[in-house]
């Protein structure tokens, strides 16, 4: 059994104890006390002999340091040599193994052959985010307690999917501002076994009232309140994958369990979720059952970080549902079910008892795949609503330029200048994609941009400078913005592999909150298009993402999973953070697969970003000025710069002796690090 509040599991096979960083640091730090006070006991007699010894030691040091000074005086004047023929990055890749370069030996962290600059730019310097190798099994979350909660399901025996829905189950309880019940998930899934892909769509879908012009004349309605909710699908997601994918090792109780007693006993605030919380004190104040959630009775002011918080309401609902051997039937047909359509109906909401029992999950058997990746790698994801299809156009075109096997100056502004041109011509597309079941030309469009001579196509437009908009795409259509989400990347023993991105949109998602059961309910209306609503730029709202019953709304959400061949898991990636996560995932990918660099290297990296529209092109500040300065004027890019890209991958990236390397990455401000065996 787990115990959550002191973020321990028992392992089944010799029962000790497997605990947090900090449990370990603490243990260690006592073990060495008293080894030390041990020593320190038999030590009297060996004092003299000790005492000549160090005095032996200190005049060899002595020698030894001044042989090394004449070595180094050598060795730099040489290296002074060498740089002045050298202006790029050396980069040692064996083309008979796929990019991936990454070694262990010995359970010792990877030595690679890294790029290094030479050419005297400021880069910054490595984040304090942590880079774990582990042999057997690896999570990736964005909390840490929540990657914790994951590997310890994998510790009794479950699998990556299994440990997938304990994590989310628990970053909805400490994150709520960004996924929980009230929201929906997309899935990949790598199935060892089959050595093939499955996809998940546990979208929130539009109830059978909607219409297309359903908020023409009201469009606050679409993001703000009860009218802004669309089906909520993330149990009903969870519990589908659980009965068709899982281990059969571990309850459903089980898995539900950590996340209801951290709702029940407490959390500390992060310092992510105490932002969120000060952004929205205005919005939460004026609603008695947010009140009641979110402001701390001690001071009458929202949470800080570091306060303890309790979700007493919402650990009953998980109480409720880990109890039940029918949580899809509890939630969306009977007795919650009921509870939930009273309160849509009494707050005016268009979701109604009907919609909720007639809520599927859509698994995808044939998910998008793409074979042409460098070192003979697939890559999958799932069709629209996800946007995986415009991220892998922006990767593939990338592996056009720089396949991996050869070495590359990533102090060269073209590397980036032609980064910045495939993403344009990639999310252009994406103002044209739709819900694939609803839109045959979005459909149409996926299969095109599958297509080896699409990226050709992309390829043979790029030139040396920026072109005029009209050139990226036939007819300039808006998309609404997306937003806040968290991601889950997962490696089980198996070589099962997961990546799953959930949401419920907004921050906090509808700014309402269920007072009975203590769920954030989702804006997800808010992420169609509505006709006659142009953008602040002037353009027209894209037409394939209109409302219809039934229909699920475009997301940026790109979950992804990168394997060879012969079936082995290579890379999983996928990140939060609405329109960003494209571009960020596909910028991972990219400087992991095709620049030879570590995940945590990868996503240290200063990012950029450019969606079309607005026609700009966001950059953050540590890159360095001089690139900036060649994006300006060389290649006549509009750049505009930024503190940093709002979104947070969790990348695991799995070297040739099986080691998996994951990173979390640093731009959200929680406790978090990939967990492990």
């Amino acid at each position: 059994m787990t115990r959550v509040g002191e973020y321990v599991a028992t392992t089944p096979n010799n029962g000790s104890w497997r605990a947090s960083p900090m449990d370990v640091f603490s243990s260690d730090i006592v073990n060495m006390e008293r080894s030390r006070r041990e020593k320190d006991a038999k030590g009297k007699f060996w004092k003299p002999i000790a005492l000549l010894c160090s005095v032996a030691a200190i005049l060899f040091f002595i020698c030894a340091v001044a042989l090394v000074g004449l070595v180094v005086v050598k060795y730099v004047n040489e290296e002074d040599k060498a740089d002045k023929h050298h202006e790029q990055f050396q980069v040692s890749v064996d083309d008979s193994l796929h990019p991936f370069r990454e070694e262990m030996k010995d359970g010792r962290m990877p030595s690679v052959d890294r790029p290094k600059f030479q050419s005297g730019l400021h880069w910054p310097s490595a984040s304090g985010s942590l880079y774990t190798s582990f042999r057997r099994a690896t999570i990736a979350t964005d909390h840490g307690l929540c990657s914790e909660v994951g590997r310890d399901v994998m510790m009794i025996g479950g699998n990556a999917i299994e440990a997938t829905i304990a994590s989310l189950l628990c970053i909805g309880v400490v994150n709520p501002q960004s996924s929980g019940l009230g929201g929906g998930f997309l899935m990949t899934l790598f199935n060892k076994t089959t050595g093939r892909c499955v996809t998940i769509d546990a979208r929130e879908s539009a109830p059978a009232s909607a219409t297309e012009n359903m908020y023409v004349k009201h469009p606050v309605d679409s993001s703000y309140g009860y009218r802004s909710i669309a089906v909520p699908s993330e149990l009903h997601g969870f519990y589908t994958v659980y009965t068709r994918f899982g281990s059969g090792k571990v309850a459903w109780r089980r898995l539900v369990e950590p996340a209801m007693n951290l709702a029940a006993r407490g959390f500390p605030v992060s310092n992510n979720l105490a932002e969120v919380l000060k952004k929205k004190e205005k919005h939460i104040m004026i609603d008695e059952h947010m009140v009641k959630e979110f402001v701390n009775p001690a001071t009458g002011r929202v949470y800080e970080e570091g306060d303890m918080m309790r979700r007493e309401a919402l650990a009953k609902t998980l109480e409720l549902i880990g109890n039940d051997t029918d949580p899809i039937g509890l939630f969306y047909r009977h007795g919650m079910a009921q509870s939930i359509a009273a309160e849509f109906h009494k707050n005016g909401a268009h979701v109604t008892a009907h919609d909720l029992s007639e809520y599927q999950t859509v698994i995808e058997e044939t998910p998008l795949v793409v074979e042409d990746l460098p070192g003979g790698l697939s890559m999958c994801g799932p069709p629209p609503p996800s946007s995986f299809v415009v991220m892998q156009a922006i990767v593939r075109t990338m592996a056009r330029f720089y396949n991996g096997t050869q070495a590359k100056n990533l102090d060269d502004p073209l590397i980036y200048h032609r980064l910045i041109e495939t993403m344009k011509f990639a999310y252009a597309q994406r103002t044209k994609l739709g819900d694939t079941r609803f839109v045959q030309p979005a459909q149409e469009l996926v299969t095109k941009m599958l297509t080896p001579n699409f990226i050709s196509t992309i390829v043979a437009k790029i030139k040396d400078h920026a072109l005029p908009m009209e050139d990226y795409v036939e007819i300039p259509m808006s998309m609404p913005e997306d937003h806040g989400t968290s991601h889950v990347s997962a490696i089980d023993e198996e070589g099962n592999a997961v990546s799953c991105t959930s949401t419920v949109n907004q921050l906090l998602g509808s700014m309402k909150i269920s007072p009975t059961l203590g769920i954030i309910w989702n804006d997800e209306m808010d992420d169609f298009s509505t006709p006659g609503q142009a953008n602040l730029f002037g353009f027209a709202p894209s037409e394939t993402n209109f409302i219809s019953p039934h229909k699920r709304p475009m997301s940026s959400m790109s979950p992804t999973i990168i394997y060879s061949k012969d079936g082995e898991v290579k890379m999983v990636s996928g990140a939060a953070g609405g329109s960003f996560i494209i571009s960020s995932v596909a910028q991972a990918i990219i400087q992991t697969l095709l620049f030879n660099r570590t995940v945590k290297e990868s996503l240290d990296a200063p990012r950029f970003h450019h969606q079309y529209l607005p026609h700009k092109c966001d950059y953050e500040y540590t890159v360095p000025k001089e690139i900036i300065e060649a994006l300006r004027t060389r290649y006549q890019q509009n750049m505009t710069e930024v503190t940093k890209i709002a979104s947070v991958v969790q990348s695991l990236q799995v070297s040739d002796d099986g080691y998996i390397h994951g990173n979390s990455d640093w731009r959200r401000k929680t406790s978090t690090y990939p967990a492990g065996f």
